[in-house]
Formats: C-alpha cells, structure tokens, sequence
C-alpha cells in the first residue's frame, strides 16, 4: 500500500514537472527578445503598483530585481533545455525571494508570493509592448 502510494506521488510529481516545464519553457523563448534592464523595470514597475511601494522600498527593490534578472540572462538566453534551466531558475528565484522577504512588509511580501503567476503574465505583456 505504501509502495502505491510513493509511486503516485512520484508520477504526480513526474507529470506536474514535465507540463510546468514545457509551460515555462515558451516563457524563456519570450524573454529572450528582452533585456536584464528591460525585464528588471518591468517588474520593479508591476510590484510598485501592485505592493504599493515605499519611496525607500523602490530603490532597493529595482536593485535586487535588477541583479537577479542580469543573473537570469544566462539560463533565459543558454542553450540548456527542460529540466536543468527549470531547475536553476527557480534557485536563482529563491534566492530573490529570500532578498525581497527582507525589504518587504509581510503583508507585501505575501503579496507578492501570490501573485507570482499573474506578475510573470503583466511583465511579459509589458515587454510584448501590448
């Protein structure tokens, strides 16, 4: 019984990474038109209005989003496919959000968190110029 149930879990996992990848994979094919500074304002304007930002929260949090998108440039733009890019975008994303836990209120913070998806989709119609 427990073997059947490791066995789903794996499965669930296996399906759950190869959709989300093939998912995430279109999105570095549309970022690599952009650059670090592009998708870096891009994002820091979305969270501005979104968070509602601090005059002392904006340069900080333009800083790291700035840092992490030079970061990400490699892994949107190098060859590696599936698995190995998913897999170092989201340490480099983890990492930006351990910097961004500290310059944000809680509250925004979890904001944030939440409305990871729907920024991803704001930033990339900002970039697309929609």
């Amino acid at each position: 019984m427990n073997n059947v149930v490791t066995n789903t879990l794996k499965l669930g996992l296996f399906l759950a990474m190869t959709f989300g990848t093939a998912a995430r994979a279109d999105d570095f094919d549309q970022l690599k038109a952009t650059t670090p500074s592009e998708r870096a304002a891009a994002q820091t304007e979305y969270m501005k209005n979104r968070l509602g930002l601090t005059d002392a929260q904006m340069p900080k949090i333009a800083a790291i989003n700035q840092k992490y998108a030079e970061q990400m440039e490699p892994v949107i733009k190098g060859a590696d496919g599936g698995l190995g890019k998913m897999l170092k975008a989201q340490a480099i994303q983890e990492n930006k959000d351990a910097e961004l836990r500290q310059i944000l209120t809680p509250d925004q913070f979890e904001r944030f968190a939440s409305s990871k998806d729907e920024m991803r989709e704001a930033v990339k119609r900002v970039l697309r110029k929609e």
